[in-house]
């Protein structure tokens, strides 16, 4: 790069301080992450827009902490500050003089400054490409961290030696190593504030064929959770998020989130007719996500079921049979998205109409097993 063309990025991008780091923390922003070392005070030349900075601390045994991460919008010519508390091991706010400082002296710290990545930003808006400052501040902990490991308390165990649990026999008087058992629950301000579903799949007063029809399309509960949301795009932008804070943030809560978001779109069959703007643009944040997402994930261990190839299974089937005119860029999706899955996974997702071997009619020849009884 340059001087130039760093210069006018130095001028209109943003500068974070991150003081008081310790050596050999990792730490990263967006797509790219680093080791600490002894001069390190922050990044610099960050493209305005919001990104997401992580970090893991190491104590001097080089044990790693669980990682910790959050969004921040950064503004044109911003100068961030943060310090690192050794003791609660987090980074903590500054005075606002302390920022006029350093935002007045940035120059003179330009060799303690790493510059943004740039060579991993299109891959970054490509993952962020739907998120809003308005949609973060909603979405994201009381606590502003996405944490790996969730904050977890413990609240009192009712006393009832009777109940008879979820699962196993009734409890005897005499069985009280349950009751000394610590009932531990993630911290409210702590856990991210995921859109949640209804409680009932269904319409009230649905019918039982109507019943029916909404267990094998999800595009009631899609309505009803986009409706908690400015548009549905702001649904579309939680899958992102979520997917953020699985892949940067390690959380395995927004893993889970991400495949269930993930699901429902697939199976909502309706809605695809209702909006193929919507769908076309499902499909392209699949196809960035899939592109960086480690292939070991797509496959759910306890049942050896890939959920992300099943659900993409059904929705190409219900495209396949649709009776409805299907609109040139949810073509130009479903061709894209189905080329990308063959060359990067090889899976073959075309004659999905037709029946798979497992799910064949089973023919039993009677005739022979009852001639051996």
């Amino acid at each position: 790069m340059d001087q130039e063309e760093a210069m006018k990025l130095y001028i209109n991008g943003a500068t974070a301080f991150f003081l008081d780091v310790p050596t050999g923390m990792e730490f990263g922003i967006d797509m790219m992450s680093w080791t600490t070392g002894e001069k390190f005070k922050g990044i610099k030349m960050i493209p305005p827009g919001i990104h997401f900075v992580y970090y893991s601390a190491t104590d001097k045994y080089g044990n790693i902490a669980p990682r910790c991460g959050f969004f921040h919008c950064f503004k044109k010519g911003e100068c961030f500050v943060k310090k690192w508390d050794t003791v609660n091991e987090e980074f903590i706010d500054v005075p606002r003089a302390e920022i006029v400082r350093f935002k007045t002296n940035v120059l003179y710290f330009d060799d303690s400054l790493g510059p943004y990545p740039y060579e991993e930003l299109e891959k970054w808006n490509s993952l962020s490409s739907l998120l809003t400052e308005n949609l973060i501040d909603k979405l994201c902990p009381e606590t502003k961290l996405i944490l790996s490991a969730m904050e977890l308390f413990s609240t009192p165990i009712k006393e009832n030696t009777k109940k008879r649990r979820k699962w196993g026999p009734i409890r005897s008087d005499t069985d009280v190593g349950y009751e000394r058992l610590p009932n531990l629950v993630p911290k409210k301000e702590s856990k991210i504030r995921f859109t949640e579903p209804p409680e009932c799949h269904y319409p009230p007063g649905s019918s039982l064929s109507e019943i029916t029809k909404h267990s094998l399309d999800t595009t009631y509960i899609l309505h009803t959770m986009a409706e908690k949301h400015d548009s549905k795009i702001d649904l579309l932008a939680e899958l992102q998020l979520s997917y953020i804070c699985f892949l940067l943030g390690l959380s395995y809560e927004s893993f889970e989130r991400w495949k269930k978001l993930f699901q429902l779109f697939c199976m909502s069959k309706d809605a695809i007719s209702q909006d193929q703007t919507l769908f076309a643009k499902f499909l392209l944040a699949v196809r960035h996500q899939l592109e960086t997402v480690p292939e070991d994930f797509l496959v759910d261990i306890v049942e050896n079921n890939n959920v992300i190839y099943n659900s993409l299974k059904e929705l190409f089937r219900t495209l396949e049979t649709s009776d409805f005119l299907l609109e040139d860029d949810l073509k130009d999706g479903i061709v894209q998205t189905k080329r990308f899955l063959e060359n990067k996974f090889s899976w073959e997702l075309n004659d999905l109409n037709e029946e798979d071997d497992d799910e064949a009619p089973v023919i039993i020849n009677c005739i022979e097993d009852s001639l051996e009884l």
